[in-house]
């Protein structure tokens, strides 16, 4: 009989049957494991390296872009396929208005952000983001501490994600990311590719300013060319037309016919009218530093009247003057007076261009110390301002918007009177020259200097508090809204000071500064409260911050340092 097996054979058996395969397979699966690991980590670098490449181009993309417009459009291309997300948006900040306004990417106006009393919606979660200053992710909107649910639209995103724009250390927008299905959220790595792609946006947006502004100085760099170029035409052609006139007057004498004699006297005229046209273009061209002298007016509107004379007959239009017997006389510049009135008349003329009866009256007056001179015209009522802003395309040169400011920088008053039964009439008052007896004839009294303010403040309320402070001392103060059109109003006229906001429109105040500070007394900033940094940093060399609102100890402070430093 066969000697039978012993149990260890039998333990060894099973052993080797069960647990050898089951050792086998398992190394197995973890050798899947270990494979599957490394090609997702590798397939996830690669996503990275794809995203981050997508990224940098389209940053390179955004820094080349001329509008905000062609950057909005360039987002909208490949942030989705970056980010995953539904749609892209962006908001710019408006310091002036202090709201968040939407760019539309076609170039037509888009709805505005108050980040006071911000709206529901979306929109909220924007207004979040710029006052925290961080990026801001909202998986689920409807869970979400910010009412960023609901508002005008229906169809809400279901996730959103706000991305501050920062240039400079400060916010100059926020970039908007949604989706509207159930994807997963954004990594943090992803929220910080984000964030950089928000800054390279910004410092785009930064840079279209800064161009912006290049571009300004560049045309007032050429203006001042044209100015130069103009007055040097205009010095080479006064000797010959002065030469003409007087060959043409000495002329008449030696001449006996009637004909040959009226011939000469035509070219005399003619070219002492050519001589006032290229002299009237001098002013025109540039601005005139020149100090104020006296200027008549009656004098001042007959030249005009015969310069544009020969342009009315051609269209008709017929001309009634009703001037003062006695001589209007006024403290300022004879180049910017002619400017104003011409550019009134110009506006006239072409007001008639549908009117049946063309006619113009020129009246003026002088009434206690003020003398007034009225231009009525037969043209269409309009109920608007014609000195606002958007009519300067009808004004001429100089614009009508611009003529109120040369008026009131001449401490006068321009408006425009349309009653019911009489015709639409410009009114023009400017402060007279008053003669003292003791004086005589001298009108010395009349060339005391009177110091003149520049306020470039976009809100009226300021605007109406700082012109009371100043008049009481016997400031004349000349109100803009924006820097730019400071600028050109100091290429003008003269200022003794210059009182600029932190938020006006146009320039930065920083350029403003730069531009104005080394042609005015005093520049003075306002900011909205108190800045211990600002005004150590921006102080100095008759420059000052003022906190608003202003008051009087303030303003005698700087004004009484201004004094003492000058």
């Amino acid at each position: 009989m066969a000697a039978s097996a012993s149990p260890a054979w039998f333990i060894i058996s099973e052993f080797l049957f069960f647990r050898i395969p089951t050792a086998v397979l398992f190394s197995l699966v973890a050798a899947a494991g270990v494979i599957f690991a490394t090609w997702r980590r590798g397939d996830k670098l690669r996503a990275q390296r794809e995203m981050l490449r997508k990224t940098y181009e389209l940053g390179e993309e955004v820094l080349s872009a001329g509008s905000a417009d062609q950057i909005l459009q360039k987002v909208r291309q490949v942030v989705p396929r970056i980010f995953s997300v539904s749609a892209a948006q962006l908001y710019l900040y408006n310091r002036q208005m202090r709201t968040l306004d939407a760019v539309s990417g076609d170039g037509r106006d888009t709805a505005s952000i108050p980040l006071n009393d911000p709206p529901a919606g979306p929109q909220a979660g924007a207004v979040a983001c710029f006052q925290y200053r961080t990026l801001l992710a909202i998986p689920d909107t409807s869970r979400s501490p910010f009412p960023v649910s609901g508002g005008n639209g229906t169809d809400n995103p279901r996730s959103l994600v706000f991305v501050p724009m920062m240039a400079q250390g400060e916010v100059v927008g926020i970039l908007e990311m949604d989706r509207r299905d159930r994807s997963r959220e954004l990594s943090r790595e992803e929220q910080t590719l984000a964030q950089h792609l928000g800054n390279q946006i910004g410092v785009a947006v930064k840079l279209l300013d800064q161009r912006a502004v290049r571009e300004q100085l560049f045309r007032t760099e050429k203006l001042a060319a044209v100015g130069q170029l103009i007055s040097g035409v205009v010095n080479d052609l006064q000797g010959p037309l002065a030469t003409i006139a007087n060959v043409a007057h000495t002329s008449m004498a030696d001449v006996t016919e009637g004909g040959a004699a009226e011939s000469m006297a035509v070219i005399s005229a003619e070219a002492r009218r050519a001589s006032e046209i290229v002299t009237r273009l001098v002013g025109f061209a540039g601005a005139s530093q020149a100090p104020p002298q006296q200027v008549e007016l009656n004098g001042l509107l007959n030249n005009l009247i015969e310069f544009r004379e020969r342009e009315w007959k051609v269209r008709g239009i017929r001309v009634r003057t009703i001037l003062a017997d006695e001589p209007l006389k006024v403290m300022g510049s004879q180049g910017q007076l002619e400017q104003v009135f011409l550019n009134l008349l110009v506006h006239a003329e072409l007001s008639l261009s549908e009117a049946n009866e063309k006619l113009i009256t020129i009246r003026s007056s002088a009434i206690a110390r003020r003398a007034l001179v009225e231009i009525s015209f037969t043209g269409p009522k309009t109920g608007l301002d014609p000195f606002s802003k958007g009519s300067e395309e009808t004004a001429g040169a100089t614009g009508l918007a611009l003529c109120r400011s040369l008026i009131t920088g001449h401490s006068g008053e321009i408006r425009l009177v349309e009653p019911v039964a009489a015709d639409p009439t410009f009114q023009i008052e400017l402060p007279r020259i008053q003669r003292s007896p003791a004086a005589g004839s001298d009108a010395g009294r009349g060339h005391a200097h009177v110091p003149t303010a520049l306020v470039i403040e976009p809100a009226e309320a300021v605007q109406t508090q700082l012109q009371a402070l100043l008049a009481a001392r016997s400031y004349r103060v000349v109100p803009v809204k924006s820097s730019d059109e400071g600028l050109d109003l100091a290429q003008r006229l003269r200022f003794d000071a210059v009182f600029c906001s932190v938020h006006a429109p146009g320039l930065n105040w920083v350029e403003t500064a730069e531009q104005l500070k080394s042609r005015v007394g005093r520049f003075v900033l306002m900011s909205d409260s108190y800045m211990p940094e600002l005004a150590a940093d921006f102080a100095g060399d008759n420059c000052f911050v003022l906190p608003k609102p202003l008051d009087d100890k303030q303003l005698d402070r700087v004004l009484e340092i201004s004094l003492v430093r000058s």
